[in-house]
C-alpha cells in the first residue's frame, strides 16, 4: 500500500464511554478501518478535556469515575478517506470529526518475516466475536447482522462451545428471508424491517449449520487458507479442543496478511501458486458482461448468471468502463421498484417492473472499473482490491482490453495451494455465505 504523497489527516474526538451495539465505540472504528483497508489509525486518550456538553473531564485521582476523551487519528489517501468518512461519521453519534491536508513523507509496511516467522490463525484471527444463542430470534439475529454488515454469525452453548454457523445462505433458504443481508441492506428502512418481519417466529436453531468446519489458533495460515480455498468458505471460526469459541478468521484477514508481505518459504518456492503468482494463472476468462446501453433486464440476467452477482459493463470499443453489482441495482433505482427487482435478483421472477425498465447499464454501474493486467502478482492485485474494498478486479491487456474477471475466491488460492499440513476439520454443509 504505498500512500507517499499528498495525503488527508481525520481526527476523531469522542467519549470512552461511546458504543455501539455495546461495543466500545473506538473499537468498532478501528475494526471497521482495518476491515476496509484503511492504512492505519491510533487512538490517543486525554488527560482532561471537554466538548460540546462544557463538562470538564479529567483524570485526576478524585475524578477515575468520568470519562475521559479519546481521539482517534487516522492517516489515509484522499480516495480511501473520502469513501469510508461517510461510513465512519455516521457511527459517532456525539462528537467532532475533522479532515486536513498533509503530506506523507513515509509509510513503510510492518516486517511481517520479522515479527512473524511463521504466522498462525491466532496471530490474523478476529478474537471479539459476535455470536448468538440456538434460542435467540431470528429476527434479533438479522437486525444484529445487518446492523453490524456481518455475513455470518457463530452459534454457541451456555458454555460457549460452538454447535453452529449462521450464514446468509441459511438465513435465505431456512429463515424466509426474501434475500441476502447485502441485498437487504440496499432496501429503504421501511422495506427492510418488513423482510425481516418474515422470520419474527423462529430461532437461531431453526437455521443454522450444524457442525460447521472449525480450525484451531495455533495452525499454520497456509492451512487456514488451504481449507477455505478447497470448500470454497468466506470464514473460519477458531476453537479450542472443548470446541469453545476463541475467534473467527475470515478471508480478507488472510489475503491482507500476504498483500502486507507475507514471507515467503525459506526455500522460495511457492509450488503452483504463491503471492507472486501472476494474474493470468489465477483468473476466471468467462466474465459476464453487458454494454453501456444495456436495459435493466438484460443487466439482471447478466448478474445473476454467476456466483459474482456483478457484469462488467463495456463501452463500444469493448473496454471495462464499471462493474454492477446486485446491491448497485438497488441502490440505484427507484426504492417502488425495488420488490420486483428483488425478486428477479433472487431468481424468484422474470419480468422487471415496466416503469424500470429503460434504466441502462450506464445509469447503475460503479465506475471506474478497478483493473489489472495478467501480468500483476496476486499480493500486488489483493492489495489494491483490499484497499478500494472491491470484490472484483478487472483484468485487461496493455490496451486496455478486457481478458478476465478475479475475485477473492481465485485470489486465495494464491495462499490456499501452498505446502500446508492435512487438516482434520468436520464438513460444512452449507459453503454459501
Amino acid at each position: 500500500m504505498d500512500i507517499v504523497g499528498r495525503g488527508k489527516r481525520v481526527q476523531i474526538f469522542i467519549d470512552e464511554r461511546d458504543s455501539v451495539h455495546g461495543k466500545a465505540l473506538h473499537t468498532v472504528i478501528l475494526e471497521r478501518l482495518h476491515a476496509e483497508g484503511a492504512a492505519g489509525a491510533t487512538v490517543t486518550r486525554g488527560i482532561a478535556g471537554y466538548g460540546a456538553h462544557s463538562r470538564i473531564h479529567s483524570g485526576h485521582l478524585a475524578d477515575l469515575a468520568a470519562p475521559l476523551p479519546l481521539v482517534i487519528t487516522w492517516v489515509d489517501a484522499p480516495d480511501r478517506v473520502e469513501r469510508l468518512l461517510p461510513a465512519i461519521c455516521a457511527l459517532v453519534r456525539e462528537g467532532l470529526v475533522t479532515v486536513e491536508d498533509v503530506d506523507i513523507v513515509k509509510y513503510s509496511h510492518r516486517d511481517l518475516a520479522a515479527l512473524h516467522p511463521a504466522l498462525h490463525v491466532r496471530d490474523l484471527m478476529t478474537r471479539q466475536v459476535t455470536a448468538v444463542h440456538p434460542e435467540t430470534p431470528l429476527a434479533e439475529v438479522v437486525d444484529q447482522m445487518v446492523a453490524q454488515e456481518l455475513r455470518a454469525v457463530p452459534v454457541v452453548d451456555d458454555a460457549g462451545r460452538l454447535v453452529g454457523i449462521i450464514t446468509n445462505g441459511d438465513l435465505v433458504e431456512r429463515g424466509a428471508l426474501p434475500a441476502r443481508l447485502e441485498l437487504l441492506a440496499a432496501l429503504e428502512p421501511a422495506a427492510r424491517h418488513a423482510a425481516i418481519a418474515r422470520a419474527r417466529a423462529a430461532r437461531a436453531r431453526d437455521v443454522l449449520t450444524p457442525d460447521p468446519v472449525t480450525i484451531g489458533a495455533d495452525a499454520p495460515i497456509e492451512e487456514a487458507a488451504a481449507i477455505m480455498a478447497r470448500r470454497g468458505l468466506k470464514r473460519l471460526p477458531v476453537v479450542d479442543a472443548e470446541r469453545r469459541l476463541l475467534g473467527i478468521l475470515s478471508r480478507v484477514d488472510v489475503l491482507r496478511a500476504f498483500a502486507e508481505g507475507y514471507p515467503a518459504p525459506e526455500n522460495g518456492a511457492h509450488g503452483p501458486a504463491g503471492p507472486r503468482t501472476p494474474v493470468r494463472q489465477l483468473m476466471s476468462r468467462h466474465v459476464p458482461v453487458v454494454r453501456e446501453d444495456a436495459r435493466l433486464a438484460e443487466v439482471l440476467d447478466v448478474v445473476v448468471s454467476t456466483r459474482l452477482n456483478r457484469a462488467v459493463v463495456l463501452d463500444a470499443s469493448g473496454r471495462p468502463v464499471g462493474v454492477i453489482s446486485d446491491a448497485d441495482v438497488l441502490r440505484r433505482l427507484d426504492p417502488r421498484w425495488h420488490p420486483g427487482v428483488l425478486g428477479v435478483l433472487m431468481r424468484q421472477r422474470r419480468l422487471v417492473p415496466p416503469e424500470a425498465a429503460q434504466i441502462t447499464a450506464a445509469q447503475m454501474m460503479r465506475a471506474p472499473a478497478l483493473t489489472v493486467t495478467e501480468d500483476t502478482p496476486a499480493d500486488e492485485a489483493m492489495r489494491r482490491m483490499l484497499e478500494a474494498g472491491r470484490k472484483v478486479l478487472v483484468v485487461v491487456d496493455a490496451h486496455g482490453m478486457l481478458r478476465g474477471i478475479i475475485d477473492r475466491a481465485h485470489l486465495l488460492a494464491a495462499v490456499g495451494t501452498l505446502d500446508t499440513p492435512g487438516s482434520g476439520t468436520t464438513s460444512y454443509n452449507n459453503p454459501a455465505s
